[in-house]
């Protein structure tokens, strides 16, 4: 490696200037050793190259789904052949190419290179949270000196226009389906390697151009963190909202399950964020709640991410009760991180309920592949996710890629700065 050849030559002009004598000359056969052990960068990224697609196969359960293997092996062959050209971060963004394609038809979004997680191939993050309003692409969390961008559009990064980095970033992103690529696109968008790989900034910070909510412009220059510090604040997903105490559907994220009376006991708010397994207590307090009267029943799972599909069967059965389940009572609250057994809970719920989707479309399908494995590749220690099942909520024969909302609640830059819950408000407005 360079680093290792600066280093030695260092060293020997140290001992140089110590010692007027001539360092020793090593012998011809310890040079030869050295250089052989040395790892060939184009040997290394096309032994990777030509591991991806085989050690796909053997996990996935239809690696053909979206692109037949001939296509596949054929985009891998042209960047193996492409590897001596290529800097580290395009060779990067040309493996998530492949396996970005791999999940394009959708209902595979567990199939990904997140290069933000597991993984020794090394990369940063600006240290900012996104998300992706229909306005735009907007800063909903800032560590310092960033604070200041908070609440800003995102108009312009390392000269280019937002639109034209998202284009550039969507080939690389794998899908359920579409409100998937809405959900991971910003993680995307804040990677440096990423963003060289597609020819977009260069090295060193990233100056960004943003607009404010009430019109007024600025230029930032972005310094970069490790990924590991990012994710030590932002979570190692990083892709909800920041938690707002003071927002009653942001204020209790962490917790798997909770509700509340609101509404003077009118409306039963439960907020479900894990499909897994709870201990009793917890489900006999849900059904205690239940009892009570009201005039309408809410289950938000917009930060529910997903979790064990066994554990849904207990959370499931007490709003399938009559009392719970009738006409115009019953609610449920989506969003783009309703993701993997969270989207078959939908699936099941909706199956079994007469319930009322609120909010905006789920990232995940109602069957999707899941039940992900790592691949490793050795050289540059890249890890790609691979989804290993195929599940099934309900049937088999559901080729669905979402469960639209039945009462649509877009939140907007504006009422998320506003601290107002579009969904809630919705449902509200429901109220016979």
């Amino acid at each position: 490696m360079v680093i290792f050849r600066y280093l030695a030559a260092a060293l020997v002009f140290a001992a140089t200037a110590c010692v007027p004598v001539a360092a020793p000359t090593p012998s011809a056969s310890a040079v030869v050793t050295a250089a052989a052990s040395r790892p060939d960068r184009v040997a290394g990224w096309r032994a990777d190259i030509a591991a991806l697609l085989p050690g796909m196969a053997r996990l996935h359960p239809d690696l053909e789904h979206s692109a037949t293997r001939g296509e596949l092996d054929d985009a891998a062959a042209t960047l193996s052949s492409r590897v001596p050209a290529l800097s580290d971060d395009e060779i990067l963004v040309g493996l998530m190419r492949i396996v970005a394609r791999v999940t394009s038809a959708g209902c595979d979004g567990h199939t990904g290179l997140y290069v933000w997680g597991d993984g020794s191939y090394p990369v940063d993050s600006l240290p900012l949270r996104l998300w992706w309003f229909d306005e735009g692409v907007y800063v909903v969390d800032a560590l310092p000196p960033y604070s200041d961008l908070v609440g800003m559009r995102i108009d312009s990064l390392g000269g280019h226009p937002m639109a034209e980095i998202l284009a550039a970033i969507a080939p690389l992103v794998p899908k359920d389906n579409d409100t998937t690529v809405r959900l991971l696109t910003p993680r995307f968008v804040l990677i440096p390697q990423v963003l060289r790989g597609l020819d977009l900034i260069g090295s060193g910070a990233v100056t960004i151009t943003l607009t404010s909510i009430g019109g007024a412009t600025k230029t930032a220059t972005v310094d970069p963190i490790a990924m590991k510090s990012y994710n030590a604040w932002a979570g190692m997903y990083g892709l909800h909202l920041p938690d707002d105490p003071s927002v009653l559907y942001l204020s209790r994220a962490e917790e798997p399950l909770w509700w509340t009376e609101l509404d003077g006991g009118a409306l039963l708010y439960v907020q479900n964020n894990r499909v897994e397994f709870l201990p009793q207590s917890t489900l006999d307090g849900l059904r205690a709640a239940l009892r009570a009267a009201h005039d309408q029943v809410v289950i938000d799972i917009r930060h529910n991410y997903g979790g064990e599909i066994g554990a849904a069967a207990a959370v499931l059965a007490p709003f399938t009760a009559p009392a719970i389940d009738r006409p115009g009572h019953l609610f449920v609250v989506t969003g783009r991180n309703t993701f993997s057994a969270a989207s078959m809970f939908l699936a099941r719920l909706a199956a079994a309920t007469s319930a009322i989707v609120v909010g905006e479309p789920m990232g995940g399908c109602p069957n999707p592949i899941g039940s992900a494995r790592p691949v490793a590749l050795s050289y540059s220690g890249i890890v790609v996710e691979v989804g290993t099942n195929q599940d099934v909520a309900v049937s088999a024969d559901d080729h669905r890629q979402s469960i639209p909302p039945q009462l649509p609640a877009r939140l907007t830059p504006t009422a998320w700065l506003a601290k107002e819950d579009p969904a809630l408000a919705a449902i509200r407005g429901r109220r016979q």
